[in-house]
Order: structure tokens, then C-alpha cells, then sequence
């Protein structure tokens, strides 16, 4: 399948994005699924991707060795591994290591020093998760309080602190009482 497109595409950036796998999804799995494939550099082509808790997330990205196998990795949407429909669609570089960045619990950049807060009193203010951070320095509307579509508080928030290491000591309240609620806190 000759066409323009194929111009814009001599970079080697074939990459598609699978959604819907199964949690316990190998490299090997996404290798044999792709069997009639060739995958760039072989399992180092195959990027698995984990929920911000550690966890798989269903997701991953591979990368092709040309646009014939992009092609036929498309073909492959809504095929089976084990019982599970998999979606496969095309996404860009920039996409992919956006994604892969943020992903795990090891995703947070020396300097990122988002936290998120679970387990908080459901009428928590922002004022009171300031005051319990109290001598760590938050930036300027550094706290965001989720909410459900309902406009209910959620029990969650992010806190933006000033860098990784006021974080880090934000980190040891874990556990600690905020109103009468235990917090839970993880690297956001």
C-alpha cells in the first residue's frame, strides 16, 4: 500500500496502542498476539503499562518495524487474548511516551512533587489539608479537591508541593489523621 502517507511515516514511529488486556498480560503474550508481526527490537518494542498504585492497567504500546506491520497489527482489533477483546488502535510517539512516563508508581519525575491524598473526610476543605501540611511549602493553588459529577467530594485530592523533597516529607504524615479520617498518601 503505496501512498503519501508513507512519506511522513519513514521515521520508523509504527506504533499502536492495546487496550482491554488482560491483567496478568506478558510481554510474550503481546508477542504471540502479534505473531504475524515484526515488533521493533522484539519484547523491548513492547511497552506494558501499570495504574499509578503499581498495578497492570490493561493498556500497553508496541512498536512496529514498518508501516506493512502496522497494517496488520491494526487488522487485529477486536481479536481475543483468553477471553478478553483487545482494541488496537494507531497512536503517535509523543502519546505513547506521555503515557509511559506517567506510568507505575516509579513514573514521577525527580522534581514532580505531586501528592495525591486518599481516605479524607468527604467535607474536607482545602484549607484543612493545608493546615495539616503546615511547614510544607504548597504552591500557589497547589490543592485540588475531586469531586464527583454530582459535585459530591469524592475523598480525594492532589496537593502540589514545591518540589520532590517537601513531597517526600509530606509523605511521612501517611496514615496520620486528618480530621478524624486516616490519610492515605501516595506520589500523585
Amino acid at each position: 500500500m503505496s501512498g503519501d502517507g508513507d512519506r511522513s511515516e519513514d521515521t520508523g514511529e509504527y506504533i499502536v496502542k492495546l487496550r482491554g488486556l488482560p491483567w496478568s498480560a506478558t510481554e510474550e503474550d503481546i508477542e504471540k498476539f502479534f505473531s504475524d508481526c515484526k515488533i521493533l527490537g522484539g519484547k523491548e518494542g513492547v511497552h506494558l503499562t501499570a495504574s499509578r498504585e503499581g498495578r497492570p492497567s490493561g493498556e500497553c504500546f508496541v512498536e512496529l518495524e514498518d508501516a506493512e506491520d502496522l497494517e496488520l497489527a491494526l487488522a487485529k482489533d477486536r481479536d481475543h487474548i483468553g477471553n478478553r477483546y483487545i482494541e488496537v488502535f494507531k497512536v503517535n510517539r509523543p502519546e505513547m511516551e506521555w503515557t509511559i512516563k506517567r506510568s507505575g508508581p516509579q513514573s514521577t519525575s525527580e522534581d514532580d512533587g505531586c501528592v495525591r491524598l486518599r481516605g479524607l473526610p468527604f467535607g474536607c476543605s482545602k484549607e484543612e489539608i493545608a493546615n495539616f501540611f503546615s511547614g510544607l511549602e504548597i504552591v500557589p493553588n497547589g490543592i485540588t479537591l475531586l469531586t464527583f459529577y454530582s459535585g459530591r467530594s469524592s475523598g480525594e485530592a492532589y496537593v502540589q508541593f514545591k518540589n520532590r523533597e517537601v513531597a517526600e516529607k509530606a509523605l511521612l504524615k501517611h496514615r496520620e489523621k486528618i480530621a478524624h479520617r486516616w490519610g492515605k498518601f501516595t506520589f500523585g
